[in-house]
């Protein structure tokens, strides 16, 4: 590796998405314990293709923000991230498993206790790791769209061979959060501050930054972390979908008694990250083109939104739609027509 600021982009090609029939499969699987039901997503998906014998598996959950939202449906729940860690280790060949966040907004080992995560990773023989303390370097982002040069942590981008990113199903600001924009907990908080507030968002009073009500500035800083941490594996807990009850008016915030949380059972998972999102982006009942960053990322190359490309296996899209209210005022737009 060159000097700092001139390392390698080494996750950038790393490993070859598998294609099924020429397309992006996206499994979507309802009704089952979590573990049983990704372990049949495993299944399908032959994850033995990308996940071989002895490679470190780093499974990447979304505990951001709990001092904000610490109820049911507003984080990957810890059924889930359990369901997902114990499938890797006893349904594959995995060598190390990593448990790794850089929590927004709170110390990530405040999320880890919360969640029994310490516990989960001695029962499994897995390991927990703060990614916002990591040993960390910077490195060029090629042709970005926002972030020139970007931190990397020693864990997500020289240590896994396969990254699992584990979201759970809810709409935000950037539209819809799943694995795509979980993928901003990799960028470690020491440099970015801990809500990350040191990677460009954009301005929200910036009419020429909007579009569809999200900003295009955050849009593009989330694919540039993508682009650099590639996620291998995409695995949405539908456990539950998390949506505002009403349209929120302008300007205000909303507290826990003004949010919906559905009991889904679902999981939906490929190794296709963009198809995964927009697929989850349309059981939501909104509209995956007009998801900033899922159309940027499919630009660069990271997968693909269009559902033609895309083969959904198990449950039918139609019938697992649950209409959800976009997260603020200004994403009207994105609801599917």
């Amino acid at each position: 590796m060159g000097a700092e600021g001139e390392r390698v982009v080494s996750r950038s090609g790393l490993k070859a998405t598998p294609k099924f029939e020429g397309k992006s499969m996206v499994c979507i699987r309802k009704g089952k314990t979590p573990y049983e039901m990704v372990c049949e997503i495993f299944s399908a998906l032959d994850v033995d293709r990308v996940i071989e014998r002895g490679n470190t598996v780093l499974v990447k959950p979304n505990f951001s923000m709990l001092w904000k939202l610490p109820w049911k449906g507003s984080l990957t729940s810890p059924e889930f991230l359990e369901a997902t860690v114990k499938a890797v280790r006893n349904r594959t060949k995995a060598g190390e498993i990593i448990i790794g966040e850089g929590g927004g907004g709170t110390q990530t080992w405040r999320s880890f206790f919360e969640f029994g995560v310490v516990d989960m990773a001695m029962k499994y023989n897995a390991r927990p790791v703060d990614l916002n303390w990591d040993e960390a370097w910077k490195v060029k982002v090629p042709d970005p769209y926002v972030l020139q040069e970007l931190w990397v942590t020693r864990t997500a981008h020289a240590l896994a061979d396969v990254i699992i990113s584990v979201p759970v199903l809810k709409g935000w600001g950037s539209g819809v959060t799943l694995s795509l924009k979980n993928m901003m907990g990799t960028a470690p908080g020491r440099y970015y501050g801990f809500a990350k507030g040191g990677i460009p968002h954009g301005k929200k009073d910036d009419p020429s930054d909007l579009l569809y009500g999200q900003s295009k500035t955050l849009a593009g800083s989330i694919v540039d972390i993508c682009y650099v941490n590639r996620a291998n594996i995409a695995l949405i807990d539908a456990l539950t979908v998390m949506y505002p009850k009403n349209l929120p008016k302008p300007g205000t915030t909303l507290f826990k008694e003004e949010w919906q949380v559905d009991e889904l059972n679902m999981a939906i998972g490929g190794y296709d990250p963009v198809a995964v999102d927009a697929v989850g982006t349309a059981v939501m009942g909104l509209n995956p083109s007009k998801i900033l960053h899922i159309g940027m990322a499919a630009a660069k190359g990271l997968g693909t939104n269009r559902f033609e490309e895309i083969l959904i296996e198990g449950e039918s899209l139609d019938k697992v739609k649950h209409p959800c209210n976009p997260w603020h005022p200004g994403l009207e737009e994105i609801r599917e027509s």
